[in-house]
């Protein structure tokens, strides 16, 4: 698979459908995956349900069958578009997010949600076309978490949100720096717009989805249902990174790309304890 096939649609069932599928399966024909923190799930889960936190997904997908059906699910149904399309992937076969997560599923009213995974990098053919791309990004992810940062300063988070702030920074410096190492242009280049095909006409975030419509979801919701859009975001760049590593055509590439990925995984799992400290709050 390469880059251009990255953002795809993520499949999603109602939690009637899966609760109609998991009646009529026999058990072991499937797999049902929590992704939500170990303290979420401790609070209640789907029946047969396995859990793999977000941030240890891509280390445990041995332990799934790819060739099964898989349901993943979390609170509301943002970080389980988000490891579906981890699994997408990652070439499982049949793969559906739960809408509207356990809330959905204990009956309470579901939430509209992000539509993550969409073909964005369709648009690039090269190199250097998927290097801007994935600096603007990075961009969109930094307003997101400044405004986050802004949103949540009497919650104790904005000082947390700030330090993603500067870890959005300091990736794009990186990529701009991978830019001039692959290009023939001139360093004074107008970095990354004139490189690609067409004008971008909105801010989009990792993962796919826009910045307007992330800021519209968030609207009125607390610092943990921030931290659990976050977390989404940082698997689906992490993802994305390991591709872009994996189908690099140098070395420099290849290294810098892999070094953002492992940074992506630093970055989720600072989000991940953060997450916890909140829950261990609320108990």
């Amino acid at each position: 698979m390469g880059l251009i096939d990255y953002f795809k649609p993520v499949a999603t069932w109602s939690a009637d459908q899966v609760r109609a599928f998991l009646k009529e399966q026999p058990d072991g024909s499937y797999n049902l995956v929590d992704v939500r923190q170990p303290r979420e799930y401790e609070r209640g889960h789907l029946p047969g349900a396995q859990l793999m936190p977000v941030k240890t997904l891509d280390e445990r997908l041995i332990e799934l069958d790819p060739g099964k059906p898989t349901i993943t699910y979390c609170a509301a149904g943002v970080r389980s578009r988000a490891a579906a399309s981890v699994l997408n992937n990652a070439g499982f076969k049949e793969v559906y997010s739960m809408s509207g997560g356990i809330n959905a599923w204990d009956g309470l009213v579901a939430e509209g949600e992000l539509e993550m995974g969409t073909a964005w990098f369709a648009t690039a053919t090269k190199a250097e076309e998927y290097l801007a791309l994935a600096w603007l990004l990075e961009d969109g992810t930094r307003q997101l978490y400044a405004e986050l940062a802004m949103r949540h300063q009497a919650s104790g988070e904005g000082d947390f949100f700030r330090r993603l702030v500067g870890a959005e920074e300091a990736h794009k410096e990186a990529l701009h720096h991978l830019y001039h190492g692959l290009s023939t242009r001139s360093a004074s280049d107008d970095f990354p717009s004139a490189l690609l095909p067409e004008p971008v006409g909105e801010t989009m975030l990792e993962g796919g989805v826009s910045l307007a419509d992330a800021l519209q979801w968030l609207a009125g919701k607390s610092a943990e249902q921030a931290l659990q859009l976050a977390m989404g975001l940082e698997i689906n760049a992490y993802d994305r990174y390991r591709i872009m590593s994996r189908d690099a055509i140098d070395d420099e590439s290849c290294d810098g790309f892999a070094k953002l990925a492992r940074e992506e995984k630093a970055h989720l799992g600072l989000i991940s304890d953060e997450l916890d400290r909140w829950l261990d709050k609320q108990t």
